[in-house]
C-alpha cells in the first residue's frame, strides 16, 4: 500500500492541512516548511491522485491550448510565453493541434472539457465558431488569439495586422518597387487584414492595386520542410514568371518559407535586387537571398496578454469582453 498524506505530514512534522496547501498551492507556506514537505513526499514516493484532487478542489489546474496548426512555429513561441505566466500561477498547458480541421478542433475541445480543464486558449481553424456556443458555453472561460472568431463572443488577442502589413509593404515601395505581389499560406480573416494593409500601402503611394497579384494557398497543414516546396513556392513562381513582380509581401512565416526557397533556387535570375518583406520574423530571414524584411509580432506580449486575460476570467471577472491589439515592429534588413 502506498504512502498517504497523513504519512507525509507525520514525517515532515506538519499538519495534514499544511501538506494539502503545499500540494494544491491553496495557501502560502514558508519556504522552509514547503521544502520539508517536498522532501518527505520524495522520501515516501508519495503520488498525488490528480483525479481525487480535482474532485475535491473543483479545479484541474490545467489549461487547454488548442491551435489550428502546430507546424507553424508562431504557435509554439506563443505557447512558451503563455506557459511562463501560467506555471507561475500553478497551471499546466495541454497542447493540441487541430490540423486546420474543424471536426478535429471540435473533438479536441470536447475531450478537454471532459478532463475538467479550467480554461481554453484557442487559435481557431475557421472564422465560424458558433458551434462553441453550445459545446463550450459557460463550462469554462475561453480566450481566442491570432484569428478572430464569429458566433462565439469571447476575449481576443491579435497583432496589429493591417498596420504591420502596411509598414512592410511601404518599405518595399521605398526601395523602389511598384510591382509587388502578396503571398499567403491561406486566406482567413487575419490574412484578409494583412492583405488590406498591403492594399492600403499601395494606394497611399499611388500604385494601382492589382488583385491578380494577391495569391493565397490552400492552408493545408504540412510539416515545415514540406512548406519549402508547397503552395507559396508555386505561387511565387507564377507571380515572378507570369506577372513580373519585383517584390513580394509574405502574409506569414509559412508563406515566407516557400518564397525564400524559390528565390534561393533561382538567385541567378531574380538577384539580390528582388525585395521581400514578411509578417512574422525569424533568425533565418537574414540568411535568405535576398534578406527578408520582418514584421515582427511581439510573441511574448501576446502570450502574456492571453494568459493574464484568461486568468482574469478564471477569477470570475465581469469586465466587458474585449479585443486587444499588440503592436508589431518593423525589422529592416
Amino acid at each position: 500500500m502506498g504512502a498517504s498524506m497523513k504519512d507525509v505530514a507525520r514525517l515532515s512534522h506538519v499538519s495534514i492541512a499544511t501538506v494539502s496547501h503545499v500540494i494544491n498551492k491553496t495557501r502560502n507556506v514558508s519556504a522552509e516548511t514547503e521544502e520539508k514537505v517536498l522532501k518527505a513526499i520524495r522520501h515516501l514516493n508519495y503520488n498525488v491522485n490528480p483525479v481525487a484532487r480535482n474532485l475535491r478542489s473543483g479545479s484541474s489546474k490545467v489549461i487547454g491550448y488548442v491551435v489550428s496548426n502546430l507546424a507553424n512555429s508562431f504557435f509554439m513561441d506563443i505557447a512558451l510565453s503563455i506557459d511562463k505566466v501560467m506555471s507561475m500561477n500553478g497551471y499546466h498547458l495541454i497542447y493540441i493541434n487541430s490540423n486546420e480541421d474543424t471536426d478535429k478542433e471540435r473533438n479536441n475541445i470536447e475531450s478537454l472539457l471532459m478532463q475538467n480543464v479550467d480554461g481554453l486558449i484557442i487559435a481557431p481553424v475557421g472564422m465560424d465558431c458558433s458551434y462553441m456556443a453550445t459545446v463550450i458555453a459557460d463550462r469554462c472561460p475561453c480566450v481566442f488569439f491570432d484569428r478572430k472568431p464569429t458566433g462565439f463572443d469571447r476575449d481576443i488577442i491579435m497583432s496589429t495586422n493591417y498596420e504591420g502589413a502596411f509598414e512592410g509593404t511601404e518599405q518595399l515601395i521605398k526601395q523602389g518597387h511598384t510591382q509587388i505581389g502578396f503571398v499567403g499560406s491561406r486566406y482567413d480573416e487575419t490574412m484578409h487584414e494583412r492583405a488590406d494593409g498591403y492594399r492600403g500601402a499601395l494606394r497611399k503611394h499611388g500604385i494601382k492595386v492589382d488583385e491578380d497579384l494577391i495569391k493565397s494557398g490552400s492552408g493545408r497543414p504540412r510539416p515545415m520542410d514540406d512548406q519549402r516546396i508547397g503552395d507559396s513556392y508555386q505561387l511565387t513562381k507564377e507571380l515572378i514568371e507570369d506577372k513580373n513582380v519585383t517584390a513580394l509581401f509574405c502574409a506569414n512565416i509559412l508563406a515566407a518559407l516557400g518564397v525564400s526557397n524559390f528565390l534561393i533556387e533561382n538567385a541567378n535570375t531574380t538577384g539580390r535586387d528582388f525585395g521581400v518583406a514578411s509578417f512574422d520574423d525569424a533568425f533565418w530571414y537574414s540568411m535568405s537571398i535576398p534578406p527578408i524584411i520582418g514584421v515582427q509580432q511581439n510573441k511574448e506580449d501576446i502570450g502574456e496578454k492571453v494568459a493574464m486575460t484568461l486568468l482574469k476570467r478564471i477569477k470570475k471577472s465581469n469586465d466587458p469582453i474585449q479585443e486587444y491589439r499588440i503592436p508589431t515592429t518593423l525589422i529592416l534588413r
